[in-house]
């Protein structure tokens, strides 16, 4: 869950992944992901008014993050005020006081966060100094050193402050498994459940909207079984994904959305009216159930 409250000491005017509060003041603002909690404001009323009220107050972020927020109906109004930036392109952005006229500008990179679909890192550069924020971000190792833009010549370019993610940031997750490591091990699990029989059935328990697409593909490809999901629209300018998916409740993955697992099921009973279902690391409940994030 993001605590960041939107703005960098160096680039006050702008906010970041924040839109409420004092951030309703931004000459600017920026959006690293469509995860709830880097969208706080994003659709509020307030921040509504602001935009009627404004010619040159614009949201940045990447051009996947744009197809996926315009695909909600709550954020129509953003329509003719986003700006969308290609990954590893800098960009000059001026940023203006419309009361005094007073501008200043920045160039900003947006580097691939790794996290899900137009996940982005903002790099700042002005007469501030170099500034990155990463959001959410998961980089394996190596990845990081192969940025171009955070080399200057030989060597790293010098950055002044980095605003970190920081939720793995304790001894306790030391070693984190490879996204590679973790679908092999979910495959094996799925593959050994739903081969039983047509009535063995998986819940993929997901928490958030986005971030699970390289799940959901991998498992469609090596399985041959498109997954379960409520709707299609949000990835409807995705081909590469939507080919997985389907709103066809009689397939053996899901990854539709309900609270609990007795909402699964008896979502899907009149479907499979015996589903076997099984919780991953139990045998008590009857569902498999494997949570992301």
């Amino acid at each position: 869950m993001s605590s960041f409250e939107g703005q960098m000491a160096e680039y006050p005017t702008i906010s970041i992944d924040r839109f409420d509060r004092e951030n309703l003041k931004a000459r600017a603002y920026f959006l690293s992901h469509c995860h709830k909690d880097h969208m706080k404001g994003l659709r509020a009323p307030t921040l509504k008014r602001r935009l009627e009220c404004s010619l040159k107050v614009y949201l940045y972020c990447s051009p996947v993050t744009k197809e996926l927020l315009l695909t909600s109906p709550k954020y129509k109004f953003w329509e003719k005020r986003i700006i969308s930036i290609e990954i590893e392109t800098p960009t000059q952005i001026s940023l203006v006081d419309e009361a005094s006229g007073e501008k200043e500008e920045i160039v900003v990179t947006l580097l691939p966060a790794g996290h899900c679909p137009g996940s982005v890192m903002f790099l700042f550069q002005g007469n501030n100094g170099t500034v990155l924020y990463t959001g959410d971000f998961r980089l394996a190792k190596g990845e990081a050193a192969r940025m171009e833009l955070l080399h200057s010549g030989g060597r790293v370019k010098d950055i002044q402050s980095v605003y970190l993610d920081t939720t793995f940031c304790d001894p306790r997750f030391y070693q984190i498994p490879s996204r590679g490591e973790c679908l092999s091990g979910i495959l094996e699990l799925v593959r050994s459940w739903i081969t039983r029989s047509p009535y063995h059935v998986v819940w993929l328990n997901c928490k958030a909207a986005y971030g699970y697409e390289y799940l959901f593909t991998n498992l469609s490809e090596e399985l041959g079984v498109q997954i379960h999901v409520d709707k299609l629209d949000m990835f409807r300018n995705m081909p590469d994904i939507l080919h997985h998916l389907t709103t066809d409740r009689s397939t053996q993955i899901h990854a539709c959305r309900h609270p609990k697992i007795k909402d699964f099921l008896s979502y899907i009973c009149p479907v499979n009216a015996y589903p076997n279902v099984i919780p991953l690391g139990t045998t008590k409940d009857k569902v498999i159930e494997i949570g992301g994030g």
